[in-house]
Parts: C-alpha cells; structure tokens; sequence
C-alpha cells in the first residue's frame, strides 16, 4: 500500500536544522501506520480524533490502513487547511465520551466507527468490520441499533447505510422464531413432500429438537434468525449439536430467515432434491 505523501515530507523535514512540533512526535515512534496516526493528529494540532477506517483498522476490524489517514473534527472549530495524506471529516455529533485511547492515539470507539465507516466504505469492508466487531464483542447488535437511533437525523452519512446493512445480513428485522417456522411451514407444505415431523426430539433422552424431520430417512431441516442465533456461544452450541447429529447418520440442510423469505423457491427445490435422493436410496 501506497505510504501517505505528508508522512515522508515531514520526515524529510525531521532531518533538517529546525524541527516543528509535528516533526519532533513523528521521530518519537517507529515508523509504520501508528506512526501516521499520531502524526496526522499532531499535524491538525490535536483537534482531529481518528476515524472511519483508520480507526476500524486501529481496533483491528480493517486488515489494512487506508491509504489516507482519516480524521474527525467537531464542526465549529477552526478551519484547518488541506493537509496532504489526511481526510479531514467535520461532524455535529462528535462526543468527546465516544473518543478513546487505543496505543496512545485519540480513536473514535467501535460503535462510532462502524456507522462512520458504513458511509464512507465499501460495502464489503463494512461487512469485514462488523464481523469482525461482532465476534470479538467490541459491539452487540442491540448496541448497534442503540447507536443508530442516537446518530440518526437527516443527511447524517453512515446511518441508513449500516441499518441497511444489518437488515440485509439478518442481524435486525429478522422474525421471531414462530413465524419464521410458520413460513418455513408453508414452505415446505407447498413442495409437495409428505409432511414433516415439526419440534421432534431425538438422540439419547431426547437432547436435540428438530424443527422439522422426516425421521425414515434421519434427514431434517433447521431455519435459523441471526438476531437469535448470533452470539458466539449460542452458535458453537448450534454447530456441535448439528455435528453429533450428522455423524449419527442424519442429514441436515440449515436456512436462514433470509433463504425462506427471499429465496424460497431455491429453498424447495433444494429440501426437494435433498428428499428424493434420500428417499431413493432406501
């Protein structure tokens, strides 16, 4: 990746006679990205706080920096002129409490981050960041939508972009289990097939329930809503039950909310198939 144009300018300055206050920082540290993040701060006289996705690669959401290092400033504050190598963002709602020290740089926290980020990114950085903060619980997805509705206001970048986002990946908006099991229901019933066992309990004692089954040929079906089945444990839980389930001999097609309700065409044809090759080798 290409190196921030300021970064070696003001190297360059550093080996002269006089040394400016932004010089002496950089010589303080190593050089590499932390480095420009400090500089970049120092350059804008310690107004800016570290953002978007240099702060989603400062909390490690981001496996590489931006080319540009991206700073927010609290509008109201003096104008600043164009530093070279620096995105210079300038916002309203930039609360001092949303501010934090990660290896002594001023960073925007995950939450902010990650709104900050949906509007300024790709989408499939955005969807890297928020995985990545989600499983190592920097954020929750209800911390999230708490986020979205504090920041939301019209022409405020980053909010509709990451609520659209959560609801395309199924983390809001998703059915409560009954009526996501109720469309999965009709779905099923519309194949044609025999109607399936639903809430079946089998292994030892009954340990693992099934929402729905056809027990003479050990195959099932499981839909699953992310707002329910997220959280690190609840998913390990998930997939050792299923695991056991498929080395007793059963075979399991899992869907999400998002399968059933935008794909359910491809979700019969695919419990069709999965039938009918189950059934013929009986």
């Amino acid at each position: 990746m290409r190196r921030p144009r300021w970064s070696n300018q003001k190297l360059r300055e550093a080996s002269g006679s006089e040394c400016t206050e932004a010089c002496i920082a950089i010589r303080q540290f190593s050089q590499g990205p932390w480095q420009d993040l400090r500089a970049a701060i120092v350059s804008t006289d310690g107004l800016g706080v570290v953002s978007h996705a240099s702060a989603a690669w400062a909390w490690d959401l981001l496996r590489q920096p931006p080319e540009l290092v991206e700073l927010t400033i609290r509008r109201g504050e003096r104008d600043l002129e164009r530093r070279a190598g620096i995105t210079i963002h300038r916002s309203r709602d930039l609360d001092p409490a949303q501010a934090v020290q990660r290896n002594a740089v001023l960073v925007t926290n995950p939450l902010r981050t990650l709104v900050d980020l949906a509007g300024s990114a790709l989408g499939r950085d955005v969807t890297e960041a928020l995985d990545n903060a989600l499983a190592r619980r920097l954020v929750g997805v209800p911390s999230l939508e708490a986020e979205i509705e504090r920041l939301s206001r019209p022409g405020r970048d980053g909010v509709g972009a990451l609520r659209s986002h959560l609801r395309e990946r199924g983390f809001i908006g998703a059915p409560a289990p009954s009526i996501l099991e109720a469309h999965a229901w009709r779905l099923i019933r519309s194949t044609g097939l025999p109607d399936p066992s639903m809430e079946r309990r089998v292994g030892k004692g009954g340990e693992y329930r099934l929402d729905f089954s056809w027990t003479a040929i050990d195959y099932a079906v499981e839909v699953d809503g992310y707002a329910y089945h997220f959280s690190p444990e609840h998913r390990q839980r998930d997939l050792n039950r299923r695991n056991k389930l498929r080395r007793a001999g059963w075979t399991l097609d899992v869907y999400t909310w998002m399968d059933v309700m935008k794909e359910p065409a491809r979700v019969a044809r695919e419990i069709t198939e999965t039938f009918q090759q189950l059934s013929s080798g009986r």
